[in-house]
């Protein structure tokens, strides 16, 4: 045979035929890139499938999630509703509490005026014990009064004394410890001068409750301060006059008399 029969009838060398004949014997291989694109598939589907999921799961929790939230706006919004009904509740008590406020202070104003009234009244009337600041007045007979009586002391002398200082500004006054009141009389009873109906002993001490600052002069301007001045250089009558830091008068003895109706028709 030619060499180039040769060589197209063989175109292999007889060890590459060998070698060939033995992988046709043990069969073929998979061939590697198959292999790996077989791979590189299951994990791409797998991670589509993990995409899908993680969307499915996500997309529930979103609707979860904008439940809850309605939810939680629901909440809210009930609870803002019942805090401005709680607030409007507080506004109306708190209105409610100022205008009683003003009401007892109303009243504790009217009550203090009505307890001020009573206590001036209950000065005016004696009813109760005073106590403060003004001034004593002792008087007496005449040094050496004999039988004439106007060298005495007289119930009218008394009264023009009693009343110059009440015209003075003396809120309280006693005779003797006789409170004086708008029912006392000062008249002389024999020969003896009664208050209240209760004799007194001379001397005569007035006790007369009022400001010590400006009682002396206004009592010197009155009426009766000027009898008094004109008894005591003209008839020789005694009068002493003192401030005091505090007197202490009691209450009248004398009790108050109240206006009845009269009974229409049988007895009463």
């Amino acid at each position: 045979m030619g060499l180039l029969d040769y060589l197209n009838t063989h175109t292999y060398d007889e060890d590459y035929e060998i070698a060939a004949g033995r992988r046709r014997t043990r069969g073929a291989p998979t061939r590697p890139w198959v292999a790996r694109g077989a791979l590189v598939g299951l994990v791409l589907l797998a991670f589509a499938l993990l995409v899908v999921t993680a969307g499915t799961q996500t997309s529930r929790n979103a609707l979860a999630l904008s439940d809850e939230r309605k939810d939680l706006i629901g909440q809210i919004n009930a609870g803002k509703a019942s805090l401005d009904h709680v607030q409007q509740r507080v506004d109306a008590t708190q209105a409610e509490n100022r205008q009683l406020s003003h009401q007892v202070q109303a009243d504790e104003a009217q009550a203090h005026d009505l307890l001020t009234r009573v206590r001036r009244l209950s000065i005016s009337a004696g009813t109760t014990r005073v106590r403060g600041p003004g001034l004593s007045v002792v008087v007496d007979d005449a040094p050496g009064a004999g039988s004439n009586p106007r060298d005495e002391v007289l119930d009218s002398d008394l009264q023009q004394l009693v009343n110059g200082l009440w015209q003075a500004g003396a809120e309280a006054i006693a005779i003797n410890g006789q409170r004086l009141t708008n029912l006392s009389a000062i008249r002389r009873a024999g020969s003896a001068i009664t208050v209240n109906d209760n004799s007194l002993a001379r001397p005569y001490r007035v006790l007369a409750i009022g400001d010590p600052d400006t009682l002396p002069a206004r009592f010197a301007e009155t009426g009766g301060g000027q009898t008094w001045f004109d008894l005591q250089q003209q008839v020789g009558l005694r009068f002493q006059m003192h401030i005091r830091s505090s007197l202490t008068l009691p209450r009248a003895g004398t009790p108050l008399r109240y206006a009845r109706p009269e009974h229409v028709g049988g007895n009463p």
